[in-house]
């Protein structure tokens, strides 16, 4: 095994952690054999509610021990890659867990996705067999005809104790054509057939063994395999033990699927920590603070967007009305002036009934947590009496999610907090490759016992994911960011948007961060384009919420703050007015793809030079 157990190639970020944290070691096991050892104290409590259900560790364990029977005796055997696709229900945890028992590797699937994107990844992987949810037929149905793939599904509702919803939920699946009636292909037919068979053969764990494929789009942006290590979730889960300061017995909600890394991690996280994982019955964002409160959890791991639906929600609540925030700007206010009126806000109403004094640690993960949504969601966390702010930071699905955590109100605004035990860090020069000290800019690479093994059937994206520096395998993440002197990283953008002007770095996001600060400013990309002297200057694509704004008026105060603050190279040497949003992805992130190609293509019809004085 990779020697990982050492601080930050800075060493500063375990300044923020415990000495027991120095001294921790990477635990050499088995996901399933790691769960079970931390749970031996606990198996009277329990583990997982879903709607009236109360499941202790001591039934997790005998369901799991049943699933992986049965499975063993349908055929599943030791590295066979097996896809499932599960909500985030009991059932989830069982088929995970059973499967790593007898050595499987598994492949989630999104439950959500269009069969022509399952298609993709089977045909890359070609799993042995598919696990999942009655409603993910049709699509499996579409996907599986050119692939020998042995088909096991159950319904969602499995777990339910509740009759009345079951028979409905049957309705609804055989009038959507989505229930399999072939016996032999029926969850619960395989677990009957497997309830006395006593033969399975669990494998001995194998150092640094694959325990999941998840595909992601990675920091090239193009569809890989991501082969992640049992030793590898295990060491992530041990982390975050000096992390956060949740307790055994502590109510845990589970918010997030498993076929996400950060997802599953928080998962396994919760029940190696002992704690009572309470399954949200309601998962879209919408209904986030109502399960939220229903639920009253001491922990929960949950998206942006979730935080943001938390937040419009509640103020929802208070003042009566519909009225969202627009969580894809930040508007030109004075921060603490403007926080200091929604507290007011909030002061001035009866907020007993969103006492939030139950909450000990609410983390936002999966994607880049706006600034925006952080200050108002803390600042509501701070009145409603949560125990902490808004926790985020940086993931990414090679290293098993978390890199770095901004654990609340330990650390500093503008950051990302710092790396996760077991993790180690480095800033290289992206030109030269060259290592760079605290406060330089640069490329991020990281390494630790979460770091994945590559991408599957990929060679050459996996060689370009990594560097060999120091006697160390250090990968990409694709980020631009510093290490500040207290060991905190600070966030600047994508490696792939940036360029060079002249001979200074443009980060775009830097200066869409300022252009958001812009009253009349909407929101903004920033782009690159080739000038006349065939180098790069950047060129400003900006949604206005007034189409009677005075643009010259506007560019002069842009060029003035520009100026004040970044300097003349990263001007708009090219203009693009909007009066309507701007393109966003399928996740809600603006999107400069499509600005960047119009560039290419029109620039020189749809713009015109400015001056710039």
């Amino acid at each position: 095994m990779d020697d990982f157990n050492k601080p930050s190639k800075m060493g500063l970020n375990m300044n923020f952690y415990s000495n027991d944290a120095r001294n921790a070691t990477i635990p050499e096991d088995s996901e399933y054999n790691f769960l079970y050892e931390r749970n031996k104290k606990y198996m009277n409590n329990i583990a997982l509610t879903f709607g009236n259900l109360d499941i202790s560790y001591e039934e997790l364990h005998t369901k799991i021990d049943e699933y992986a029977r049965s499975l063993y005796k349908r055929g599943v055997r030791e590295n066979d890659i097996i896809a499932v696709s599960v909500a985030s229900t009991p059932e989830a945890i069982y088929i995970n867990y059973a499967l790593n028992k007898l050595g499987a590797i598994i492949l989630p699937i999104n439950p959500m996705d269009k069969s022509y994107k399952i298609m993709q990844d089977l045909k890359v992987v070609r799993p042995k067999m598919y696990i999942g949810i009655n409603d993910t037929y049709q699509n499996i149905k579409k996907a599986s005809k050119d692939i020998d793939l042995d088909i096991i599904l159950f319904p969602v509702v499995k777990s339910l104790d509740n009759n009345l919803i079951k028979l409905l939920y049957q309705f609804k699946q055989i009038f959507n054509g989505n229930v399999l009636f072939s016996l032999d292909n029926n969850l619960d037919y395989i677990l009957k057939k497997g309830k006395n068979f006593n033969e399975a053969v669990y494998p001995e764990h194998k150092a640094n063994k694959i325990g999941d494929i998840m595909f992601t789009g990675g920091s090239s942006g193009t569809h890989k395999g991501v082969m992640l290590s049992e030793n590898g979730i295990n060491a992530v889960a041990k982390s975050l033990d000096y992390v956060t300061e949740l307790q055994p017995g502590e109510v845990f909600m589970g918010n997030l699927p498993m076929f996400m890394a950060f997802g599953k991690l928080s998962m396994h996280y919760a029940l190696c920590k002992n704690l009572h994982v309470n399954f949200t019955f309601k998962p879209l964002p919408k209904d986030f603070k109502e399960e939220l409160y229903r639920i009253k959890p001491a922990g929960v791991f949950a998206g942006p967007i979730q935080w943001e639906n938390f937040i419009n929600s509640v103020f929802s609540e208070i003042t009566g009305d519909n009225e969202k925030i627009d969580f894809s700007l930040n508007r030109n206010i004075d921060y603490k002036k403007y926080l200091e009126t929604l507290r007011e806000l909030v002061r001035k109403n009866d907020t007993s009934k969103l006492d939030m004094s139950w909450l000990k640690m609410g983390v936002s993960g999966g994607e880049q947590l706006k600034m925006f949504t952080e200050l108002v969601c803390s600042m509501l966390f701070e009145e409603l009496g949560a125990k902490d702010n808004l926790w985020n930071g940086l993931g990414m699905t090679e290293m098993w999610a978390p890199v770095s955590v901004k654990m609340g109100r330990k650390n500093s605004n503008g950051t990302v907090g710092a790396l996760i035990p077991f993790n180690n860090q480095m800033i290289i020069d992206p030109i030269t490759m060259e290592e760079l000290g605290i406060n330089q800019e640069g490329l991020l690479c990281v390494n630790g016992p979460g770091m994945m093994q590559g991408y599957y059937n990929n060679p050459e994206e996996t060689a370009k994911s990594f560097i060999y520096k120091n006697n160390e395998k250090w990968l990409l993440t694709g980020d631009i960011a510093k290490v500040l002197p207290n060991g905190e990283i600070e966030y600047i953008d994508r490696a792939k948007r940036s360029f060079v002007c002249g001979i200074e770095n443009i980060y775009p996001q830097r200066i869409e961060n300022l252009l958001s600060s812009i009253p009349e400013i909407r929101e903004s990309i920033v782009t690159k384009v080739q000038d006349n002297e065939l180098q790069y200057v950047p060129k400003y694509h900006i949604s206005l919420y007034d189409e009677n704004t005075n643009i010259e008026l506007l560019k002069e105060k842009i060029i003035k703050l520009i100026l004040s603050t970044l300097g003349e190279n990263n001007l708009a040497r090219y203009y693009e007015f909007y009066y309507e949003p701007l393109s966003r992805t399928s996740n809600g992130k603006l999107d400069p793809k499509p600005y960047q190609q119009q560039d290419v293509e029109k620039a020189k019809k749809l713009i015109k030079n400015i001056e710039i004085k």
